[in-house]
This record gives C-alpha cells, sequence and structure tokens, in this order.
C-alpha cells in the first residue's frame, strides 16, 4: 500500500462592489479590515466576480465519488491515535475496485476481493511521524460495500489475500475480536474489520518491533473509526445526487480551478464542500488546525480553487487566517499582495503532499476564510500568479455578499 512579484491590486477608494445591491456601496468589508476598490484589482487571467459550480455528474462513478467524499468526513485523523503522527502522506477516494488498485494505495492483488464484494465507494488517508530513523506510520481506510454480508465476505477475502505472503502471523486485537490483523515483523500490521456495510483497514507501523505496542495502536484506531462510522448517516447511493452540491454558496465563494491550467494539481477529484472533519485531513498541521476551526466556528469548508472557511465572524476569521498561514521552521513568509494589507501569503519549505503546491495566501472578507495557492518556479522568484489569485479571491468574496 503507499504510503503516498508583482503589483497585482492598487488601494484607490474606499469603495466594495456589491453585485446583490443597485449601485456601488462605499464602505468597508467589515471592522478592522482595510477598505478596498475591487474594481482595480488586478487578477490576471480570473474573472473578479463569484461563478456557479456545477460539478461534472455524468457517471455512476462520478455520484459514488461524491460520496467518498462525504466519507472522509468520518475518517478519524492519525493525531487522535499518535499525536506525533502528522506529516500527510495521501489521501484518495474510490468509487470502484479498479480504482482501488490504480490509485498505488491497495496492491492490485486486492481487486479481486474488492471487485467481487461489489466495492460502492472509499476514503484513505495515510500519515507518518516523517522520522526515518524511528518511523511511525497510520493509514486509515473506510470502504463501502452494498450490504453487511458482502462486507464481511470481502473482510475475511482482503485477509486472505495480506496473508498470502509467506511469514505472517496473527496478532489478537484487544476489545475488537472481529479484527483480522497480522504482522510479518511486529513493526507494521494490517487489520480488517467489518461494521455495518463497511469494511476498516487499518495499516500501521512503530519504530521497533513490539507486538503489544502495535496491537494498542490498531485498537486504539478501530475503537475510534467504528465510533465515527456509527454516527455516519447510510444513504442510499439512489439519493446521493439529492446531496447539495453547493451548500450556502460556499463553493460560489471559492476560486474555481485556473482558465490557464497554471494550478499545481490538475485533479479536481477534492472538489466539494466539506465539514471541518473532512477538511482537516488535507491541512498541514491537523491538530493545531483543529483547535483554531473549533475557536472560529467553522462549520462548513468549500475546496474548489480556493479554500473557503465559513468562521463564526471577522474577529474569528482573522484568527483563523492566522493559524492556517502559520510559518514553519524553514517556510518563508511572503509580503501581502500590493493594495491587500490584510492578506497573508507564505512560501513552504516543502511542497503540499495532495495539491503539491509550495506558496499560498489568506484572504479574509466578513466571516470568510479563503486560502489559494501556487507552485513558484525554483527558477522564478515571481509570486505574481499567487497574488493575482488573492485579489480574485478577495473580488469573488466581495462580490458574493
Amino acid at each position: 500500500m503507499r504510503f503516498r512579484g508583482g503589483v497585482v491590486a492598487l488601494l484607490t477608494t474606499a469603495t466594495v462592489v456589491c453585485v446583490s445591491c443597485s449601485s456601488t456601496v462605499a464602505g468597508n468589508p467589515g471592522p478592522g479590515m482595510t477598505s478596498v476598490n475591487v474594481a482595480d484589482l488586478k487578477t490576471g487571467p480570473y474573472k473578479p466576480e463569484p461563478t456557479e459550480y456545477e460539478p461534472n455528474i455524468s457517471t455512476a462513478n462520478d455520484i459514488r465519488t461524491i460520496e467518498a467524499r462525504r466519507m472522509l468526513n468520518y475518517i478519524v485523523h492519525s493525531y487522535e491515535v499518535d499525536p506525533d503522527i502528522d506529516l500527510l502522506g495521501d489521501i484518495e477516494f474510490f468509487w470502484d475496485a479498479e480504482w482501488l488498485v490504480e490509485s498505488n494505495t491497495f496492491p492490485s492483488k486486492y481487486k479481486p476481493a474488492a471487485a467481487d464484494n461489489n466495492l460502492v465507494a472509499g476514503a484513505y488517508v495515510s500519515r507518518t511521524n516523517g522520522d526515518l530513523r524511528s518511523r511511525k506510520k497510520l493509514i486509515i481506510s473506510a470502504l463501502r460495500f452494498p450490504t453487511e454480508a458482502a462486507s464481511r465476505k470481502a473482510a475475511v477475502e482482503f485477509d486472505q489475500i495480506t496473508n498470502s505472503d509467506p511469514g505472517r502471523h496473527a496478532v489478537p486485537i484487544d476489545g475488537h475480536p472481529g479484527a483480522l490483523t497480522s504482522s510479518a515483523d511486529d513493526i507494521t500490521g494490517i487489520s480488517f474489520i467489518a461494521h455495518g456495510p463497511y469494511v476498516i483497514m487499518v495499516n500501521a507501523g512503530v519504530p521497533q518491533p513490539n507486538q503489544s505496542a502495535l496491537a494498542d495502536v490498531i485498537r486504539r484506531t478501530i475503537t475510534l473509526q467504528v465510533a465515527r462510522i456509527d454516527q455516519m448517516k447510510s444513504i442510499p447511493l439512489d439519493d446521493i445526487l439529492d446531496i447539495p452540491a453547493d451548500p450556502d454558496s460556499i463553493m460560489r465563494r471559492a476560486l474555481p480551478e485556473a482558465p490557464d491550467y497554471s494550478d499545481p494539481s490538475t485533479s479536481e477529484i477534492d472538489f466539494g464542500a466539506y465539514e471541518p472533519s473532512g477538511e482537516l485531513h488535507f491541512e498541514r498541521n491537523p491538530a493545531k488546525v483543529r483547535t483554531a476551526l473549533d475557536e472560529s466556528g467553522v462549520d462548513l469548508v468549500g475546496r474548489r480553487g480556493g479554500i473557503v472557511y465559513r468562521t463564526r465572524d471577522l474577529e474569528a476569521a482573522f484568527r483563523l487566517q492566522t493559524a492556517l498561514l502559520e510559518a514553519g521552521r524553514n517556510d518563508e513568509e511572503l509580503p501581502p499582495p500590493p493594495g491587500l494589507p490584510d492578506v497573508r501569503c507564505l512560501r513552504l519549505e516543502s511542497s503540499d503532499a495532495f495539491r503539491f503546491f509550495d506558496a499560498l495566501c489568506g484572504v479574509v472578507y466578513g466571516r470568510y476564510v479563503a486560502v489559494v495557492v501556487t507552485r513558484i518556479s525554483v527558477t522564478s522568484r515571481s509570486a505574481t500568479p499567487l497574488y493575482q489569485r488573492a485579489a480574485a479571491q478577495y473580488a469573488i468574496l466581495a462580490k458574493s455578499e
């Protein structure tokens, strides 16, 4: 399994454009924020206005992907099991047995069990502690099958396939007699357990051979994940399309994908509305960000080209911006886009594991925080594309009200 600048805005008059108003309105977007003339912002190839979010739903797999994204909201976070395990390796969504193995997460030998039992959808997250000398890892996946009988059969077959490799031995998991768990070295263990129509897969690793410690990590993960699945409402596939694609216009407020195909990642698989728990899986510092999300009252996140967080109020939005743009030891703070002094920007030492960006800006408007990203070439120090995205995102938020 894979443990995978330039001037862009000019500050002139204190006006804000409102598309829902009969005329341009003067004033501030909120107390403590700098007035900006939206018409003067330099947004590059982006339209400085909201655009409707219309996901491409043309196949059954597209519908299943919606379910997979919903399932991510209920995947346990690795820091809940071990705070040291917080470096993102991979996030993946599954919509059939073919993609389960083509995604480079599950080896191809698992395809028959997924196909024969009609895998419906799944979500997968891997993280490590980033320490090669004392390595810890935790991979968690939840896979949905049509029935409880199918999930039980799939769990047994997954375990049998795992144990087709020689030298493996069973590892008992206290409190979970149904967990089919094995290891070859007591450093890494793989466990499958059926729970309702779902199969929970846990792949854990500890620094040294220690069956007791390994079993304890798996036990705690399964306990948390079973409880999380019990919180998830089961929705028939025929009803998946009834889930709003753009609840409360959160996606409309987000910067769309780059029209010039310059986004660091070309995939739109993660595009959609998430609960804060789902968004946390993508974050660089999930434990710290969770505290910030809770304290800021975040109740909805929209992931598009830009990522928009809905907070309690303007004050909460600024607190969240600070948390999201916290610089690591070797990260570099960038100056804000000219004319947008309330925007904070950062150049990362290491690229993001999911969207592959290494530079981001955090934009605040009203109760919303939006993060825009790009990748700055090693041969160029220009932040112009990033600043254009920040300017466009600010305009979109201003005109969304």
